[in-house]
């Protein structure tokens, strides 16, 4: 992306988004990085991993609030343990499964590392072609032998692992034909007969986009999907004490704002409510939907003139929402064409002028999204999203300081 547009509307970006808001903005903590560093080798390009084969993600698997590697490979999950100092353990096998090897595929059989036992430590649930697997984390960055679950949620469907209940374990839904299942975590691993939640958000069909996300801070999961019946707009709803969703309400108070996309769910304000981020689709702008409470949001407004389309954004650059300076507000994280960009939140829905993180991880550098997987977070503990890019001969981190 062209710098010299990076710095016309960096300039204003604050000033015109506040007055949309109608909320002055809060200064914003400081924040840098001690660049960029080869890690550990393994998890690259180099080493045999591909990125439409062998998912990669970032999760703390041991409960130090350090997020950790883990890697679905071709023999198997493969994990590295965070150290606390932007590097990681010898990278070692965690459980013999959910690999390629096994029959797993991108875009076929989710795979998700949440924590289901509510111990803090994130564990493996897969969707497979017969059945719910899950290995349970063993605290040491291995995991224990995949559990078989036949409750009948098997590949085909789109899924979801949220907390329905608040009992801090992680919740299996399943959307398709219209109707939303939840299957509750039993806490060992296993999870419960499905019930019933709601059969109102037919997707396609009336509903488009369905979101499982707390945004109300009650650590219960709401559901959510944009209404294409009529204007499009969002509609919520929170779960009721039966674990079962009612019929929605209409989440914004009119339709002039949408169609935006509920591109990311991230508290941005710093209130303990997760709101909304949609970067733009046409236009240079990105934008956000603040929370009022009640599951119900702000119209969409410009957050900052920049990461959108217009001003080059694309496929190719993934972008994030997430806490880089430690003020609990959530921020943007791009991997653009220099490098890392960020725009750190004014606390009022805005943020503020784009800045250069790092001067790696950009497509400058020979990062490609088709080849390398590039995120964005908190691997030393202390708050701050890291940067972390599985490059072509094995893993680079960049540790993110006041």
């Amino acid at each position: 992306m062209n710098r010299r547009i990076l710095a016309r509307v960096a300039a204003g970006a604050a000033l015109v988004c506040a007055a949309t808001v109608g909320v002055a903005p809060m200064p914003a903590s400081a924040v840098g990085s001690g660049g960029a560093r080869f890690v550990i080798s393994g998890f690259g390009l180099n080493n045999g991993w591909r990125v439409d084969r062998h998912p990669r993600v970032l999760a703390d698997i041991t409960g130090d609030g350090r997020a950790d590697i883990v890697g679905f490979g071709d023999d198997g999950v493969t994990t590295a343990v965070s150290r606390g100092d932007g590097t990681f353990t010898t990278v070692f096998g965690a459980v013999g499964d959910f690999g390629y090897a096994q029959g797993w595929r991108v875009g076929t059989h989710p795979r998700f590392v949440k924590d289901v036992t509510g111990d803090g430590r994130a564990d493996i649930v897969g969707i497979g072609n017969s059945f719910v697997m899950v290995s349970v984390s063993l605290g040491n960055g291995a995991f224990a032998a995949p559990l078989f679950i036949n409750i009948g949620f098997v590949a085909g469907s789109t899924y979801f692992l949220a907390d329905v209940n608040a009992d801090n374990r992680a919740d299996l839904y399943r959307v398709t034909n219209g109707r939303v299942d939840i299957a509750v975590a039993l806490g060992n691993g296993s999870f419960a007969t499905p019930i019933l939640a709601t059969t109102e958000f037919t997707v396609p069909g009336g509903f488009d986009t369905p979101k499982v996300q707390d945004v109300t801070g009650d650590r219960r999961a709401e559901f959510l999907a944009f209404s294409v019946s009529g204007p499009i707009h969002i509609r919520s709803t929170s779960p009721l004490a039966n674990n079962t969703y009612p019929l929605s309400h209409r989440a914004q108070a009119d339709t002039t704002s949408t169609p935006q996309l509920m591109d990311a769910f991230a508290d941005i304000t710093g209130d303990g409510l997760a709101d909304i981020v949609a970067f733009g689709q046409t236009g240079a702008a990105s934008y956000s939907a603040t929370s009022t409470g009640g599951g119900n949001f702000r119209d969409f407004a410009v957050a900052v003139n920049d990461f959108g389309a217009g001003t080059g954004w694309t496929r190719q650059h993934p972008r994030q929402v997430i806490d880089v300076n430690g003020d609990a507000r959530a921020d943007i994280v791009g991997f653009g064409q220099q490098g890392v960009w960020i725009a750190l939140s004014n606390g009022n829905g805005t943020f503020g002028p784009t800045q250069l993180l790092v001067a790696d991880f950009g497509s400058d550098q020979a990062w490609t999204v088709d080849q390398h997987v590039r995120v964005a977070a908190d691997i030393t503990g202390d708050g701050r999203a890291d940067m972390i890019g599985f490059g072509n001969d094995g893993v680079y981190s960049a540790v993110t300081t006041p």
